[in-house]
């Protein structure tokens, strides 16, 4: 009797599209937050204020959140559960972040109207994002 081979499952669309936004915006990050710092990119005067302020706690939640959300992509495109886990943590860790200045003048100055609509946007996105992952695991695509 032949024994059945088993193909992994095939990784729906959707998982491909996150995975890519995933891993531009890590990058994209990472590469702004260089540049800005390395003075490439020069800042009006309520950016560079708002920039001073960042203390290494500022840098660490950006940092700790790219990375979960690196390893939540990745877990994604490998169709694992931790995924949505990682996500939400990313998410979590980025909303306290962000708590932590919504009350500095300098803050909203900095981001100005189009960056706390994007800002915004971006929050809508990565609950997006998590329900979609959680969805995944709780149809058993994720294992």
């Amino acid at each position: 009797m032949e024994q059945a081979t088993r193909l992994p499952p095939r990784r729906p669309k959707l998982v491909w599209v996150i995975f890519v936004l995933a891993l531009l915006s890590v990058g994209y990050t990472a590469l702004s937050l260089y540049l800005v710092l390395s003075g490439s990119i020069p800042l009006g005067e309520e950016e560079a204020k708002y920039f001073r302020s960042l203390t290494p706690i500022d840098y660490a939640v950006t940092g700790a959140t790219g990375l979960l959300n690196l390893g939540g992509a990745i877990a994604l495109f490998r169709l694992r559960k931790v995924a949505l886990h990682l996500f939400a943590a990313a998410f979590a860790i980025g909303i306290l972040g962000t708590l932590r200045h919504v009350a500095d003048a300098s803050f909203a100055a900095a981001l100005g109207g189009p960056g706390v609509i994007g800002m915004l946007a971006g929050y809508a996105l990565w609950i997006a994002v998590c329900i979609y992952a959680w969805r995944l695991k709780s149809r058993g695509v994720l294992t």
